[in-house]
């Protein structure tokens, strides 16, 4: 790993030019990485994960194409037009227009900033194809640059970019970060009570300073209607900054949606579109993080959303500009985790060994042996780890995914299982924090049932209402989204999530057990409610799950403890419970997903 000495006395790089043909961590958000590429003397293409990061550069630096949005003709003929000009080129693109643009440029003749790179694993599993995209054509660029603040860990990075030499911003001054951490029951609702403390002053003060103005970072827009609604807010003293869809217009009811370059209210809603690499601009502006462990969209990862947060009030003058509050709660209930984050790596390193060496062995071997694998290996394929390319003949290894997961099992039950640890990974990620100040908080924010609640809204609001035992009106949900209620009780929550909350394959999925079709698919399926990744099950649990699933699907085998490697990623151990020692099987993740290229 190599250093690059950055003398500055404002916190911004003052380079001619980012380094080439690497990774660099530039240690620092907000230092004008993006910047320097936006106002030097090269052509440039700059792939961003969001709309919203074009939009607000665009704002603010002449001479930039963003490119985004619907690929129609009208925008097509705008890039050629821009193209054709004499001059240096600036086109700044969202990940998943990159291989398309490459169809108007050359790229040799254009220099690649890949910004916020950390987002390629991140995003993953629901921008795949955009990420696979970037992944697939940077080298075909007269240089190419992963930058980001917040880069991606040794032990979640894509073995694609293993071989890329890293570049590491050495500052000679960097001002540390701290964290005020409130933890409490009802982060929403704590969330509101701050609100109200606002409204009742025009401000309030935190240490001493007053701060007339809140930016509140929320993954849900859901969840912001409930605050919003709760807290009886106007639009002339609230900005949500979300993505401007039908959906999400439809889930704040009457709530207008703006952009990062709207002015400022006194209370500022934004959501993952703009927590990185964004600028706002603030002099009393106070960051609150919420996360609720009942949502994991909101659970702010330590890492990387955090210290992105952080650096999205941009203005030197405002005193809370390396402040952040985060409200939080924990784990809901008591994980019984039998298998550590440590056994969960390890077997998912191996996973990845394990493909690789039988997808070179195939991609290799003569034809007469492919034949006679083929078939085998496509019954049996995991597409966790490995996925078949039918126009070429191969087998191709996916390393991102499984890292994801992993990446989101850390972040879910290891992180945000108690204050403690919350506490200790960001002190692990070089974070200062205050003292845990926990707080019971009895009041409630009223969630109604609306009319207009998406297919995946309506889902969420049913598992957790399920999940926490709470009453309420099940009968409405199932008129407003009549698939929610089959699909939590057929599918699972897990299931359905990684669906991606499509009401099509949803209802596929759906109709496949219904018609008899994909035996072991539907078995995974249902023991996958009650058999969860992390877990230790005995060998007599799991031959009666086994036994209650062919019961319900009318199979007349004989059930095995053993069948259970059939349908999970498990490890045969054994515990001792009372003195006695329990044969059975760690559970390390449910394999139901088939997912080729053909």
């Amino acid at each position: 790993m190599e250093k690059l000495n950055i003398n500055s006395n404002d916190g911004f790089l003052h380079l001619p030019d980012l380094p080439y043909n690497c990774i660099f961590n530039k240690v620092i958000t907000g230092c004008g990485g993006t910047t320097i590429v936006l106002n030097n003397d090269q052509n440039y293409v700059i792939a961003v994960p969001t709309t919203e990061l074009i939009v607000n550069k665009c704002a603010s630096t002449k001479n930039i194409f963003g490119l985004y949005g619907k690929f129609d003709v009208k925008l097509k003929q705008q890039l050629k037009d821009y193209i054709a000009k004499d001059g240096v080129k600036k086109i700044m693109c969202t990940y998943d227009k990159l291989p398309k643009l490459a169809e108007y440029i050359n790229p040799a003749e254009y220099r690649l900033l890949i910004d916020e790179y950390h987002s390629l694993l991140k995003a993953y599993s629901y921008r795949d194809e955009a990420i696979d995209g970037v992944l697939n054509s940077f080298k075909a660029y007269k240089s190419y640059c992963f930058m980001s603040a917040t880069p991606i860990s040794v032990e979640f990075k894509p073995a694609l970019l293993d071989a890329i030499p890293e570049i590491v911003a050495n500052w000679n001054h960097t001002d540390t970060l701290k964290v005020k951490l409130e933890q409490t029951n009802k982060p929403f609702v704590k969330a509101a009570n701050i609100i109200n403390a606002y409204k009742m002053d025009g401000y309030i003060t935190i240490d001493g300073i007053k701060s007339y103005e809140a930016f509140f970072f929320i993954n849900s827009v859901t969840d912001i209607k409930a605050i919003l609604d709760h807290c009886k807010l106007s639009n002339d003293e609230v900005r949500i900054i979300c993505a401007d869809n039908d959906k999400n217009r439809k889930k704040l009811d009457g709530y207008e949606i703006s952009n990062s370059n709207t002015d400022n209210k006194m209370f500022n809603f934004i959501t993952s579109k703009s927590f990185e690499g964004v600028d706002y601009f603030s002099q009393t502006g106070m960051c609150f993080v919420v996360s609720s462990a009942s949502n994991p969209h909101t659970l702010a990862s330590i890492d990387t959303d955090i210290p992105q947060i952080a650096g999205r009030i941009r203005s030197l003058d405002n005193p809370f500009r390396n402040k952040i509050i985060h409200i939080y709660n924990t784990t809901l209930r008591k994980l019984n985790l039998d298998v550590s984050y440590e056994e969960i790596a390890a077997k998912t390193t191996k996973g990845i060994k394990d493909a690789k060496d039988t997808a070179d062995y195939f991609n290799n071997a003569p034809e007469n042996v492919k034949d006679k694998l083929r078939t085998d290996l496509k019954s049996r394929l995991n597409s966790m780890y490995m996925s078949y390319d039918s126009t070429n003949d191969l087998f191709n290894v996916n390393d991102i995914l499984p890292k994801l997961e992993l990446y989101n099992y850390k972040l879910n039950k290891e992180i945000y299982s108690s204050g403690l640890a919350i506490s200790k990974a960001y002190n692990n990620n070089g974070i200062a924090t205050t003292d845990v100040n926990w707080e019971k908080v009895d009041e409630d924010i009223d969630r109604k049932i609306s009319s207009k609640l998406s297919f995946k809204d309506a889902f969420l609001k049913y598992a957790e209402m399920k999940t926490s035992l709470s009453l309420f009106d099940e009968k409405k949900i199932a008129e407003i989204q009549p698939l929610v209620i089959p699909a939590f009780h057929k599918l699972g929550v897990e299931k359905v999530r990684k669906l991606r909350y499509t009401v099509k394959d949803v209802k596929a999925e759906l109709i496949a057990i219904d018609q008899n079709k994909n035996i072991d698919s539907k078995i995974a399926i249902i023991l996958e409610k009650d058999i969860k990744s992390g877990e230790f099950i005995s060998n007599k649990d799991a031959k009666q799950l086994i036994r209650t699933t062919y019961d319900q699907l009318d199979i007349k085998d004989t059930p095995k403890a053993t069948d259970i490697t059939k349908w999970f990623d498990c490890e045969p151990t054994s515990k001792r419970v009372d003195g006695k020692k329990i044969n059975g099987y760690n559970i390390y993740r449910c394999n139901i997903i088939f997912k080729t290229t053909e």
